[in-house]
């Protein structure tokens, strides 16, 4: 060291490599209106594939390795998808209340055989939405945190569904009449889905073939609805349907644009579907006692005219439905052939819904 040159004392030291660090350190990018999002952090890029071990989002820096954990969602290509960032705050921004945002006063009044058609029609929904909210509940705890993301949206997906729960039941019993019989298929086709052990398949299950046919259903609804308080349920149900069915496009792309066999891909959904037949019996297409509900809130009574008129509107939603089940396989990435295998599958194993 030059004997001129003023020596740096260890507190210097210090301030100087302080000051480095500071200067290295890029702060959050703030929104225009002065709202933080996670797109306006610097995170750590989201890994390919991570081990099975320690609780704290990617790009910690560790001391040691962290202990093992029963994380069984450790690779990207299973959970993550394109839209999880976008999908995240509208959900956050669209969240509704059961109690106070739905006219229920516009409720009252419903013709009893319309009512009652209503009534059936909802202890159906009613039960796919349990399995809505239970499945994403599953599997949050066994997502590592390096994909922090996709268990704050499924979070938002379980807060959801418990909504469309608790706002079935209030319309259900809003007039008086309540929960109706449970069909035994229906309890069986929804077990096969909630058995479903690996995520990806689970997600294929719940969020593209089931969820992504409600939405079909909530925008039938929302067209025949004999009341302003089910108009609004169903309205506001489908903008949260539509996020889900969104994340498990996404997820899906995602996972087959990583595949070289997307065929072989596909077997396994299809055994899947396979396996869920399993727990299926008496069911083929859309539950007979579902669709002659429809069909009467559709035509607005039971008189032959009415129930005409409403057959005929159930027979061109299920052409819909099916129709646009295929398309969204086909927007997953799916080839023509195995997309039109999956969507027959489907039919057969749950009721031509969830």
């Amino acid at each position: 060291m030059d004997p001129q040159e003023p020596k740096i004392t260890g507190t210097a030291a210090a301030d100087e490599t302080a000051k480095t660090a500071t200067a290295e350190r890029v702060g959050a990018r703030l929104e225009p209106d002065g709202s933080l999002l996670l797109t306006g952090l610097s995170l750590a890029p989201v890994p390919d594939r991570v081990e099975p071990a320690g609780v704290v989002f990617r790009g910690a820096p560790r001391a040691q390795p962290g202990p093992g954990m029963p994380y069984t969602i450790t690779q990207r290509e299973l959970v993550w998808a394109d839209n999880l960032q976008e999908l995240i705050e509208r959900a956050k921004r669209r969240q509704w209340n059961a109690s106070t945002d739905i006219p229920w006063a516009a409720g009252r009044n419903v013709a009893p055989d319309v009512e009652d058609a209503v009534a059936v029609i909802l202890t159906w929904m009613l039960q796919q939405e349990y399995a809505a909210w239970y499945l994403p509940a599953k599997f949050v705890a066994q997502i590592h945190p390096a994909y922090t993301e996709v268990g704050l949206f499924l979070s938002t997906q379980i807060v959801d569904e418990a909504r469309h729960i608790e706002a079935f039941l209030k319309r259900l019993y809003l007039n008086g009449v309540g929960l109706q019989e449970v069909a035994a298929g229906t309890e069986s086709s929804i077990k096969g889905l909630l058995m479903q052990d690996d995520f990806a398949r689970a997600s294929f299950l719940l969020h593209v073939l089931g969820e992504g046919t409600f939405t079909d259903l909530f925008h039938l609804l929302i067209e025949i609805a004999p009341d302003e308080a089910t108009r609004q349920i169903m309205v506001r149900s489908l903008e949260d349907e539509a996020r889900h069915v969104a994340y498990g496009v996404g997820r899906l792309r995602t996972h087959l644009s990583a595949q070289r066999d997307v065929a072989a891909v596909g077997q396994q959904f299809v055994e899947a579907l396979e396996a869920r037949l399993s727990f299926t019996y008496e069911v083929s297409g859309l539950p007979p006692y579902v669709q002659e509900a429809l069909a009467i809130v559709a035509g607005r009574g039971r008189s032959p005219v009415a129930l005409g008129r409403g057959v005929q509107r159930v027979r061109q939603f299920i052409d819909e439905l099916n129709a646009n089940r295929k398309q969204r396989l086909l927007q997953s990435g799916f080839p023509e052939p195995l997309a039109e295998h999956i969507s027959q599958l489907h039919i057969r194993s749950s009721g031509g819904l969830m």
